[in-house]
Formats: C-alpha cells, structure tokens, sequence
C-alpha cells in the first residue's frame, strides 16, 4: 500500500555543519557572531528538511507535517520551504507533537542527535544537557520517545538522518530501519561533516528507500504497564506532578497503562491527554 503520509520530526543538533549549540544558549548570543551561527544553522536545517520533502514526494507521499521541534519552536525558514509541506511552529503547544493522528502512515525524524552520556555524540542530550530519561528500564533519548507516541498510534518510525551516533542508536531500537548519518560526532563540539549539499542528496535518497520499507516495520510500542524515570542532573523538583513518586535526591518515577500517559503526565502533568482520533 502506498504512503500518503508523513509526520516529521525535526531538531537542530543532528544537521551536518551543526557542532556547537544553539546560540540561544550562549553568552554570546546577542553578538554579531550568535547571531550570525544561528542563522547559519538555521539555513542548514531548512536544507535538510527540503531535502527530505523532496525525496517524499519523489516517492508518491500526498501529506507532509514537518514539526519544528527544536527548542526554539521557531528554527526552521519557513519561508525557504519547498511547496506542498506543512508546519508546526510556535512555543507553548499543547503537546510536543501537534497534529499528530493515526492517519500517518510513517514518522520520520531529521537533525537527530543521541542521547545524553553517548560516548563522542555531538551535542549528545536528552531533551535537555544531563537529564537521563528511562522507560521500563531501558534509557531513552528524544527519538525513542517520539517513536512511542507516535507507536501508540500505529505510526512506525522508519528513517533517521543524523549524527552517525544517532543512526546508530535508531537502529539498535527498530529492525529495518533506514538512515542518513550525515556526521560522525567526534566529542560534544566536534564532528566529521559531509558537505551539506552532499548531506541533501544522502537524505533525500535515503528517504525514498524508507518509504519502500514502511509496511516491514512494526511501530515501537512500550509494553505495559510503562514505568518512566526521569533523572536529574540536580536533586530533582520540589513537587511531584500526581501519580510520580520520587525514587530518590534526582530521581521521580511514573507509571501507567501506556506511554503515551506516563509520557503526558511527566512532561505536561496531563495523564488523561486525549489520544488523537
């Protein structure tokens, strides 16, 4: 059956020519220099992703949700865009993954970095520097959280373009996946780049292969009850959203009959988050 549609996730730290982060962060970030990096990684990531769009297309996909899920919310041209895409942009959502519903048929992920503590991952994180994020045991990065909610849903995740770290560790979590490295993290700030121009052609060849392997891939789905730890790199907060227990100084724990709840509670306090229909 063909695919019509696509949701993708993107961040920032995965592109290829990205190795420091986010000017945002930075004490420079108001100078010449801040502003001129993050403009530069910007224009990277709108490559990348046009790149993508592109070989979807190519490939017969109708529908395409692109979300800006980098924490500025607001990272990716828009104006620059190819036609015939959509986009989440904006802060303050109602959830990190707006428009998400059972009617894609494929979720993939761009600008991917690995998790936090991954040996010479580039900007190597877990939603933020330090935080240690598990599910029934097992430690968990942004892409893995975002395959279980879309999985909740029946969504596969079928493609990763990134730091060859990242690809790596999609790979490790689903058989058959396809991917795109398009750097090789050499520590937290240092990477072997490909050529950007050469990154896009990778991702949009790559990304019409994905699509040739969505019904050969089962969604992600975490088996139930689903525990959730969240660890963090202080003693962790003062009060517990409903149904966390604290596990210890750094520590909280939530569990529930699925991710898509445990994952709702921790992050938005919102364990009866509606499941899209």
């Amino acid at each position: 059956m063909p695919v019509k549609s696509v949701y993708m996730m993107t961040d920032l730290e995965g592109s290829a020519g990205v190795d420091d982060w986010d000017p945002r962060h930075r004490d420079d970030a108001t100078t010449a220099k801040g502003v001129y990096d993050r403009a530069e990684m910007q224009r990277l990531l709108t490559g990348e992703v046009n790149a993508a769009a592109e070989g979807l297309f190519a490939a017969g996909v109708e529908e395409i949700i692109i979300n800006d899920a980098h924490g500025a919310g607001r990272t990716i041209l828009s104006e620059e865009l190819i036609s015939g895409v959509k986009l989440v942009q904006g802060v303050n959502r109602p959830c990190w993954l707006p428009g998400l519903s059972p009617r894609f048929d494929a979720l993939i992920q761009l600008g991917m970095h690995a998790m936090t503590n991954t040996p010479n991952g580039c900007l190597a994180h877990s939603m933020s520097r330090r935080m240690v994020y598990r599910v029934n045991g097992a430690e968990v990065g942004e892409m893995e959280m975002a395959a279980y909610l879309c999985g909740h849903l029946g969504i596969p995740w079928v493609f990763t373009s990134g730091d060859l770290h990242a690809c790596t560790e999609s790979q490790r979590w689903v058989n058959d996946i396809v991917t795109a490295p398009v750097k090789e993290g050499l520590g937290e700030l240092c990477a072997l780049h490909l050529a950007p121009i050469d990154a896009r052609t990778l991702i949009k060849k790559r990304v019409q292969e994905a699509m040739e392997r969505v019904e050969n891939i089962e969604p992600l789905v975490a088996k139930s009850p689903v525990v959730m730890e969240v660890t963090f790199p202080e003693p962790g907060p003062p009060s517990l959203k409903e149904g966390c227990e604290r596990v210890d100084a750094f520590t909280i724990r939530c569990t529930g009959e699925s991710f898509w709840q445990v994952f709702h509670n921790v992050v938005y306090g919102k364990p009866d988050f509606p499941v899209p229909a």
